[in-house]
């Protein structure tokens, strides 16, 4: 199960985003409410697999097309490891945490 819940600019993320979940946040909606910066916040966020880091490219993507930026912070170590894989590692905007690393 994928639950994202909206508070303000931020997206937060808890569950799964994966080859089941991803189907249900088809299409993508709660980019168009948004403006300026969002922030994908993936705290509680508990499994990715490749099918999750597909549509979260796609979401950067859709998102410079509606003129906003996305940052995302508290990025499981899964889903960095699958991006490095794919080579798209640097496709994705990561922030840098207080404590140096890119989470």
């Amino acid at each position: 199960m994928l639950k994202i819940s909206q508070q303000q600019q931020t997206l937060l993320f808890s569950g799964a985003l994966d080859r089941d979940t991803v189907p249900t946040q088809w299409p993508f909606k709660l980019l168009k409410k948004l403006s300026g910066t969002v922030v994908f916040d993936f705290r509680e966020l508990a499994l990715v697999d490749t099918a999750g880091l597909a549509w979260l490219l796609h979401q950067v993507a859709q998102a410079a097309k509606l003129g906003l930026t996305i940052q995302m912070r508290h990025v499981p170590e899964q889903l960095i490891s699958l991006a490095k894989l794919s080579d798209v590692l640097a496709l994705l905007p990561l922030v840098e945490e207080d404590k140096g690393n890119a989470v």
